[in-house]
């Protein structure tokens, strides 16, 4: 075995193993511990559990009007032995739970608590109440287990985006088919309002489509022929005829199903702590329950039926279900509510971090701004400009830098291409028509040892290189994104800013200081990034990086907390940040942070409102004011109160 990690909101043990016979040795653990549990392989059908706690309630209800009866008309003996046998039936999943957690070692969990008050309780003669506790704690963790899948249905509601079926064009024919049963190269059709199965590529057709069930951004996008369109995009006019690039189960909408699926099983810090002292507080409250009970009367302070009583409100109201349960379903919820906006977190770890985080470097190009270029300016020594165009574009046709896409509008490639070699940071090396020929950045001129005559300008710029000999540049334009200035404006109230960049020191200052970022280093190589995200580590407590997601993924992972947006779904941003952010709206950054730190307050709330709603039913209840309907109100109603609260986040609106 190599991991196993359990999921309390699903009630889910994940194991990952590689034993060919995981499934008999998971039967025999769980025969040692409990006779008659058969163990059998997932089926995808969720089971149904409608009615389930109406049923639960009704009996209740009767259970309640024969302990009215019983106390009512019976007396001594005989209601001794009704409400003994009704306290048997209202008790049989609660002590059965506690006898199988003692026989397999579990002796401190919350059945073994309500089973030895309940039975301390009858002993001393409080039969009415034994029964209540019993009754109202049973009718609370159906209410409680009630309220949480319908929290997990609501947030599995937002997060779901299967499209089931699709129309292949197959021998001139429409026909419409399961989703699972493409191929790489089927042909589709998308209509206006149907939804994508699979990833693709448009090969006729052009119109808008919106990518809302992906993204929760409704803004038509203007499509044509070669455009990527991710599945779960929506045709919103037109038809079109697309190229099925990924199967269904590896499109990116699976993959970032996967991701949130498995959110919940990276645990934050917060959690893992309450799964820690929950282990060491159960056995300190046996423990000083028992003290109650022995210790005063022993030393003449009162009846036995008195303490017994205190100490079995005690232990009702210690049980830990309330702090066990609200932690995981509000990072559960926080990750629903930033699903729903198209932002995909990989755990609780990365909202507690982000929670935490005090700065923020960007990646300039696609991330600050629109990652766009034109061509803005040609300087040629000796050649002409559309044969220096033709030649740079020749030499970037592998390529898929969106500079590359810029010089293909201008000119188209010519020439055969050899050796091509891809220089990370700095260009591209090749050979055309038997010539040498490098195109890149000042980086890869000043590595060949070649003197630029030109004067310097602040922009993004291009060198060709023939022979050995400068043959020009081609600067390139590139515009802000829309809403960057609002979204810095945002963060910088609690965030400092950097900028890094491989593009000119001079554009990244001009650009910096355009946006007001705090700090900009530009000229960067991807190691350079990784080494200014240490000193940015150095000086601050927790720094949080926001690029690609594919040339960034060393800084990515460098950072405390990566996050990559603007990628259109790439495989790689997806593997590589903590936080995957769909679209180009720079704006859901504020929103982003403003959901960790919201979640991080409702976390701490929970805590802190369970723990101090104990106390003071436990100094209630020792002071002789309290009884144990109270205590189990600081039980289950705390828990319910708890879980209320943590859905709570899925109707937080933030500030994009």
């Amino acid at each position: 075995m190599k991991k196993a990690s359990l999921d309390f909101i699903s009630k889910q043990l994940v194991v990952e193993g590689e034993s060919a016979n995981m499934l008999e040795d998971f039967q025999k653990i769980a025969t040692s511990i409990e006779n008659g549990v058969e163990v059998v392989e997932a089926q995808r059908e969720e089971t149904e559990e409608e009615g389930s706690v109406k049923k639960e309630i009704l009996t209740i209800g009767i259970l309640i009007a024969l302990t009215a009866l019983s106390s009512t008309f019976l007396e001594g003996k005989w209601e001794t032995v009704v409400t003994g046998l009704i306290l048997l039936v209202a008790g049989k999943e609660v002590f059965f739970n506690a006898f199988n957690g003692l026989r397999s070692g579990e002796v401190f969990d919350e059945n073994l608590l309500m089973t030895i008050a309940s039975v301390a309780a009858f002993y001393i003669g409080e039969h009415t109440e034994a029964l209540g506790v019993l009754l109202f704690y049973r009718l609370g963790e159906a209410l409680q287990d009630a309220a949480v899948d319908r929290s997990i249905e609501s947030i599995q509601e937002l997060l779901k985006r299967d499209v089931e079926t699709a129309h292949l064009l197959k021998d001139g024919e429409v026909v419409e088919v399961e989703a699972e049963d493409l191929a790489v190269g089927d042909h589709i059709i998308l209509r206006a309002g149907d939804v994508l199965a699979a990833d693709g590529k448009i090969f006729h057709g052009e119109g808008h489509i919106s990518n809302q069930h992906m993204t929760g951004e409704s803004t038509p996008i203007a499509v044509g022929e070669g455009d990527a369109l991710l599945a779960g995009a929506m045709a919103l006019d037109g038809a079109y005829e697309v190229i099925v690039t990924k199967i269904a189960g590896e499109s990116t909408m699976a993959k970032i199903e996967g991701l949130v699926a498995d959110a919940r099983l990276n645990k934050g810090k917060t959690e893992a702590w309450i799964t820690r002292f929950a282990a060491k507080y159960t056995p300190i409250v046996v423990a000083f329950a028992l003290i109650v009970a022995v210790v005063p009367p022993l030393m003449g302070m009162g009846s036995w039926d008195h303490w017994v009583y205190k100490a079995c409100a005690f232990l009702i109201i210690s049980c830990p279900c309330a702090l066990v349960l609200s932690v995981p379903l509000t990072m559960f919820a926080s990750i629903g509510r930033a699903s729903r906006d198209g932002i995909f977190i990989k755990g609780a770890e990365a909202v507690e971090i982000l929670s935490e985080t005090d700065a923020i470097a960007f990646d300039k190009t696609g991330t600050l701004t629109d990652g766009k270029f034109a061509v803005s300016k040609v300087e040629t020594i000796g050649i002409d400009e559309k044969s220096l165009l033709t030649l740079a574009a020749t030499a970037e046709q592998y390529s898929n830098h969106p500079i590359a896409q810029s010089l293909f509008a201008k000119a188209k490639p010519e020439g055969e291409i050899k050796g091509y070699r891809e220089i990370s940071g700095k260009g591209i090396t090749c050979t055309i028509d038997g010539k040498e020929v490098a195109v890149g950045n000042r980086a890869l001129l000043d590595s060949l040892g070649i003197h630029d005559p030109l004067e310097p300008i602040a922009m993004t710029t291009v060198y060709v290189v023939r022979e050995g000999v400068l043959l020009g540049r081609i600067a390139f334009t590139d515009s802000v994104k829309s809403g960057v200035q609002r979204a810095l404006k945002i963060m910088k109230r609690y965030l400092k800013t950097y900028m890094f960049s491989g593009d000119k020191k001079e554009l990244v200052e001009r650009v910096g200081g355009e946006l007001g970022i705090d700090e900009t280093y530009g000229g960067l190589l991807p190691e350079e990034k990784v080494s200014a995200m240490d000193r940015a580590l150095a000086a601050n407590h927790k720094v949080a990086y926001v690029g690609d997601g594919i040339n960034d993924a060393p800084v990515l992972a460098k950072s405390d907390v990566g996050i990559a947006m603007g990628t259109g779904g790439a495989d790689m941003a997806i593997e590589s940040a903590d936080i995957v952010i769909l679209g180009d709206d720079i704006g859901k950054l504020p929103f982003l942070f403003g959901l960790s730190k919201k979640t991080r307050r409702i976390s701490f709330i929970n805590i802190a409102l369970a723990l101090i709603i104990k106390l003071i039913v436990v100094i209630l209840s020792m002071a002789g004011i309290g009884n144990l309907w109270l205590a189990v109100f600081a039980d289950v109603g705390v828990s319910l109160i708890c879980v209320l609260i943590a859905m709570s986040l899925l109707r937080y609106k933030g500030e994009k």
